[in-house]
């Protein structure tokens, strides 16, 4: 049958062209590295979600902006399942409030698991991205996307899109307050950022705010797009 035989070929591939996204990525773990070399059930995963992650994330995975539960919908995959092993492998700690739930949730023997981590980043991957994220005031979107495309343009993409290669995470449709959190983390020193980069090019407090507004405001089709 040589249709099923290209199917299963063109997944062979995809499996090993994550493999070696994963494995490019400073925060990849053995865990993730095993997870990209399976074959995604994305029904299994959104299963998963509904059990394990939608009492926070909600059914959309749409997140909560006010209280900075990011949007996963839509996120990179790549990206996802390395975040989620940090989380398992305590990697990432995430926030004081959420991040001892965070790692509590994906402690079950149903979802520690490199399958479970492949099925959860599938069906969240394909999952239709946020449409209602929080935003800012709006009075400084000129700045923030001056400091946009000076500090994140060139890892992010100009429209918050993300890549595959490396796993660099989406930022477009995520909302402000989560954006806010994440940048006085990495100015703080108490999230790490990518190795080499300046935390101080996001600038002080007001720059921050106004990156976030600005970015909350991306969508995957807004490149060009002014604020």
């Amino acid at each position: 049958m040589p249709h099923a035989n290209i199917t299963l070929s063109a997944a062979a591939r995809a499996a090993l062209a994550l493999a070696a996204l994963l494995a490019a990525a400073a925060v990849a773990t053995d865990l993730a590295a095993s997870a990209a070399t399976l074959t995604a059930d994305a029904p299994h995963g959104m299963v998963l979600y509904i059990k394990h992650c939608a009492s926070c994330h909600g059914r959309r995975a749409w997140g909560n902006g006010l209280q900075e539960i990011p949007a996963l919908a839509a996120q990179r995959e790549a990206y996802l399942i390395a975040q989620l092993a940090n989380f398992i492998d305590s990697n990432r700690r995430g926030s004081e409030l959420h991040g001892p739930a965070m790692h509590d949730a994906l402690q079950p023997p149903d979802v520690n698991r490199a399958q479970a981590l492949r099925d959860l980043g599938a069906w969240l991957a394909r999952a239709p991205p946020n449409r209602e994220p929080e935003h800012g005031t709006g009075e400084a979107l000129a700045a923030g996307k001056r400091v946009y495309a000076n500090a994140c343009a060139g890892c992010h993409g100009s429209s918050g899109e993300g890549s595959d290669q490396p796993p660099v995470p989406a930022l477009a449709s995520q909302h402000y307050s989560y954006l806010l959190a994440q940048l006085r983390g990495f100015s703080s020193g108490t999230r790490a950022h990518v190795p080499g980069l300046d935390v101080r090019i996001v600038g002080a407090t007001d720059q921050q705010q106004a990156l976030a507004d600005y970015t909350s405001r991306l969508t995957r089709a807004s490149a060009t797009s002014e604020p």
